[in-house]
C-alpha cells in the first residue's frame, strides 16, 4: 500500500503536466492560425463606375407673379372650365355660374361626355392606320404598363391618369389590329344622345368668371393670362418679385401671409413663365452652391418624381447667425407644381462620376518612382500618398487614388485623373479587386 501512493502521485503529476502542455499547444496553435488568417485572408470589392450627387437638403418657399381672380358678383354655383395648371388666355373663361347645383353637375357630365366622345373618335381613326406592327403595339403596352407601375410605386399620382389613358389606347389598338374590337360608332352615338338630353335641360348661366383681376390700390381691372390655380393661401403677394435679388435671411423669416378673404376669390392666375424658390441654407451650403453651379436640378421627393431644372439667381449675404437665402429661378410648370407653396427640396449642386470604393479600403502608403536628373543620374523618389491595395495576380499592389467625392461610407475616385496629380502615374482601374479588410497589408505582399 505504501508503494502504491507514490505511484498514484507520479501518475497524477504526469496527467496534469500533459494537460497543461496540450493546453499551451492549443493556445499557441490558435495564436498562429489566427495571426496567419488575419494576415492572409483578404476581403475585397470590385471597383465599379458610379455616379454621386452633391445635394443640399432644405425647404423651399415658392413665389410667383400671381393675380387674384374675384368671385362672381352675381352669386350662383360655379362650374370651373379649367383644372389647376391649365393655361388661360387674357380674359378667357375660368368658370361659369349657374342657378342650381344640379345645373353644375349636368355641365360637368357634358364635359366628361365630350372627352369620351373625342377619345372614342380618336380610337376609330386607328382602324385606318395599317403601318404599325403588332410587335410594336405589344412593346408599347409593356412600356406603358411599366411606367404605370413605376408611378404607383413612387406615389406620382399627379399625371397617372395620362399614363392610364395611353395604356388603354395601346390595348385598344392591339384589339383593333387583331380583329377583337371593331369601331365605336354605336357607343359614340349613345354618348352624343345623352349629351343632347343634358344640354336641353341645363338652365341659362348666371354669370361668367373671366381671367380678369382688380388692382386693390387703383380699382382698375386688367385681363391676365397664365396658369390657373383654384386655391389661394395668402402668400400670393408676400414679396415683391422685383426685389428678389435684395432679399436677406432676416426678410425671409419675416414673410407672412396676406390673409385674404377666401370667399372673395375663386382662384388665381400665375402670370409669366418664371417662378422662384426661396431656400434657407447654412453659410457652408451657400458657399457650395455659389462655388459650383449657375444651374442646378431640384428634387421634391414628397411631391414629384421628376427633377426640376433651375437657375441660381441669387445667394444672399450670410446673416449674423450663419444662415443665408438662395433664390432659384424656374420655368418648368405642371399641375402639381402650380399648387405647391412650401415643400422639402433637394438641390443637386454637382454630379460626380468615377470609381466607387469603400472608405475602409483607403490607406496611407508609399509609392516610388525613378527619375533622371539633369546630369543623367537616375534616382528613386518615395512619397506617402492616399490609396488602396488591389489584387494583382497573387500579390498586392498599392495604388494612389484621387478622390472627387466623399459619401458617408464610400468615396468616388477619378478614373482618369490629371497625370500631375499622380506621383508615379498609377491609380486604380475599373474592375480592380480592392482590399477592404485584411491585416499586415503592404505593396508586393503575396497571398493565396
Amino acid at each position: 500500500m505504501a508503494n502504491e501512493r507514490p505511484k498514484k502521485k507520479r501518475t497524477s503529476r504526469i496527467i496534469i503536466g500533459v494537460t497543461i502542455t496540450l493546453a499551451l499547444v492549443f493556445v499557441i496553435f490558435l495564436f498562429i492560425t489566427t495571426n496567419f488568417l488575419s494576415r492572409n485572408m483578404l476581403v475585397t470589392e470590385t471597383a465599379y463606375h458610379s455616379v454621386a450627387d452633391d445635394v443640399v437638403k432644405t425647404t423651399a418657399l415658392v413665389v410667383r407673379d400671381e393675380a387674384y381672380i374675384p368671385a362672381s358678383s352675381s352669386g350662383g354655383v360655379l362650374s370651373y372650365a379649367l383644372s389647376d395648371g391649365d393655361k388661360v388666355a387674357a380674359g378667357g373663361t375660368i368658370a361659369t355660374a349657374y342657378h342650381t347645383e344640379s345645373d353644375v353637375i349636368k355641365t360637368l357630365r357634358i364635359r366628361e361626355l365630350d372627352d369620351k366622345i373625342g377619345y372614342l373618335e380618336s380610337l376609330n381613326s386607328l382602324t385606318k392606320s395599317s403601318n404599325i406592327s403588332l410587335d410594336t403595339v405589344n412593346n408599347q403596352i409593356k412600356e406603358k404598363l411599366v411606367t404605370l407601375i413605376d408611378r404607383v410605386n413612387t406615389c406620382s399620382f399627379s399625371d397617372i391618369s395620362v399614363t392610364e389613358e395611353e395604356l388603354m389606347t395601346s390595348i385598344y389598338r392591339k384589339q383593333i389590329l387583331t380583329g377583337e374590337q371593331g369601331k365605336f360608332d354605336d357607343k359614340i352615338a349613345q354618348l352624343k344622345a345623352e349629351k343632347a338630353t343634358l344640354e336641353s335641360s341645363v338652365g341659362e348661366p348666371v354669370d361668367t368668371v373671366r381671367a380678369v383681376t382688380t388692382d386693390t390700390a387703383t380699382g382698375l381691372k386688367e385681363a391676365v393670362s397664365g396658369y390657373f390655380v383654384s386655391e389661394v393661401d395668402g402668400y400670393e403677394h408676400c414679396i415683391d418679385l422685383n426685389n428678389l435679388e435684395k432679399i436677406r435671411y432676416e426678410d425671409y423669416q419675416q414673410i407672412t401671409a396676406d390673409e385674404p378673404d377666401p370667399d372673395a376669390y375663386i382662384g388665381k392666375v400665375v402670370r409669366g413663365v418664371n417662378w422662384y424658390m426661396l431656400c434657407p441654407v447654412t453659410a457652408d451650403q451657400a458657399t457650395n452652391i455659389s462655388h459650383y453651379s449657375a444651374t442646378v436640378s431640384v428634387r421634391m421627393p414628397y411631391a414629384l418624381s421628376e427633377d426640376i431644372p433651375a437657375k441660381v439667381m441669387y445667394v444672399s449675404p450670410t446673416s449674423s447667425d450663419g444662415n443665408a437665402v438662395v433664390v432659384l429661378k424656374c420655368t418648368y410648370m405642371n399641375a402639381a407644381l402650380s399648387r405647391i407653396r412650401s415643400e422639402t427640396v433637394e438641390i443637386v449642386v454637382n454630379t460626380f462620376e468615377g470609381l466607387k470604393i469603400s472608405k475602409s479600403a483607403i490607406h496611407d502608403g508609399e509609392v516610388k518612382r525613378t527619375v533622371t536628373d539633369e546630369n543623367g543620374n537616375r534616382k528613386t523618389e518615395t512619397k506617402t500618398v492616399q490609396g488602396d491595395y488591389v489584387e494583382y495576380g497573387n500579390e498586392l499592389r498599392f495604388r494612389q487614388i484621387v478622390i472627387v467625392y466623399s459619401g458617408e461610407d464610400y468615396v468616388i475616385c477619378n478614373e482618369n485623373p490629371d497625370p500631375s496629380l499622380l506621383f508615379n502615374g498609377e491609380t486604380i482601374a475599373l474592375y480592380d479587386q480592392v482590399v477592404t479588410e485584411g491585416g499586415d497589408l503592404y505593396d508586393g505582399k503575396l497571398f493565396q
